[in-house]
């Protein structure tokens, strides 16, 4: 669903190599940097904190603008997305254990589920999301679901009553009608930066400010 893309962001370079097509992978691994887009999002985020952005190319079109704004509060982001790839590609695969223990991340979010959205019995994938979940080894997470470009077949409902402990945002409860690519699916540059920003404002939202972690996020 669309290129993976791969370069430099924040002055470090993406590690590992670039694949073209189907098998893209973005790997941004940034430091904190200056983001002058507009934001309601609360300044008290947990500066210094690491979070770690996985999944399909729709966590590509998130991560990338989402990761600016983490650096502007002072976050560093981690971005690593594989285009055309599934909720079991990411719960069987080696990367995603390995990128948790090499980068330690105090928040995972996870943005699957586009390319499951006509699958014919999406019930199928239950033990995959929760088997995915438990890589992340109890660490705070949300599972962002891709703004729907058209109905799908049950597989949110499957990732949101599977996906505990990770909190679930379905972001069509944050962002409305946002506009597309020309390929009718991905939003467009400029719908990418609308929902950036109201992520951001949830997670500054649901997390919370005393918390016993410093991304621990309320009880839905």
């Amino acid at each position: 669903m669309g290129a993976g893309l791969a370069g430099t962001q924040g002055g470090s370079a993406a590690e590992g190599p670039h694949k073209s097509d189907e098998a893209a992978k973005s790997d941004a691994a940034t430091s904190s940097g200056p983001h002058d887009a507009a934001s309601s999002a609360s300044a008290d985020l947990p500066t210094g904190t690491l979070v770690l952005q996985v999944g399909d190319s729709f966590a590509g079109s998130l991560g990338i603008p989402l990761g600016e704004r983490f650096r502007a509060h002072g976050l560093r982001s981690v971005l690593k997305f594989q285009t055309s790839s599934y909720v079991p590609t990411w719960a069987s695969g080696t990367e995603l254990p390995e990128y948790v223990a090499h980068y330690n991340p105090d928040l995972v979010l996870i943005t699957l589920g586009a390319n499951e959205f006509e699958l014919s019995a999406p019930d199928t994938r239950a033990a995959s999301v929760r088997r995915l979940v438990q890589r992340l080894g109890g660490r705070p997470c949300v599972w962002i679901t891709p703004p729907r470009w058209k109905p799908d077949s049950g597989i949110l409902a499957v990732i949101e009553a599977n996906s505990k402990p990770c909190r679930f945002l379905d972001s069509d409860t944050v962002v409305k009608d946002l506009k597309r690519k020309p390929d009718k699916i991905h939003p467009s540059d400029a719908a990418r930066e609308v929902w950036a920003d109201a992520v951001l404002n949830w997670l500054a939202h649901e997390r919370k400010a005393n918390g016993s972690r410093p991304w621990e996020l309320r009880e839905p």
